[in-house]
């Protein structure tokens, strides 16, 4: 299968308090769905943002994300413009505050879709 996200080793910690994500690994081949699954404060939502560096610049990250054989860790401002947005995206976890209830889900997740297209 064609690995599409590998995250080895990925702590991330937020000044002196504990890592908010310590060690995490795992791989994502085309055509697997796979869930981060955990606690409240368990570094889910962490962990996700930090593939796109969405994180505070107060983030220590170590350790190493690739998507589709693009280092993104470190990765420049291009790459992650090019990444986010048109190969991944998020939903925050309250839907109430992310999606608006006038619309149906389809068309606010193709619109978002259709703004990163580009002609």
């Amino acid at each position: 299968m064609t690995e599409v996200l590998n995250i080895k080793d990925l702590s991330i910690a937020f000044g002196d308090a504990p890592p908010a994500v310590d060690g995490v690994s795992f791989t994502v081949n085309a055509g697997e769905t796979v869930a981060l699954v955990g606690e409240s404060g368990s570094g889910k939502s962490v962990t996700a943002l930090s593939t796109v560096k969405l994180l505070p610049d107060s983030a220590d990250i170590s350790g190493s994300i690739t998507y589709c054989n693009r280092e993104m860790v470190n990765a420049d401002n291009d790459t992650l413009r090019a990444v986010r947005g048109n190969d991944i995206s998020f939903i925050f976890q309250e839907p109430m505050t992310s999606l608006n209830p006038l619309h149906t889900i389809e068309k606010q997740l193709t619109e978002g879709l259709a703004l990163h297209q580009t002609a």
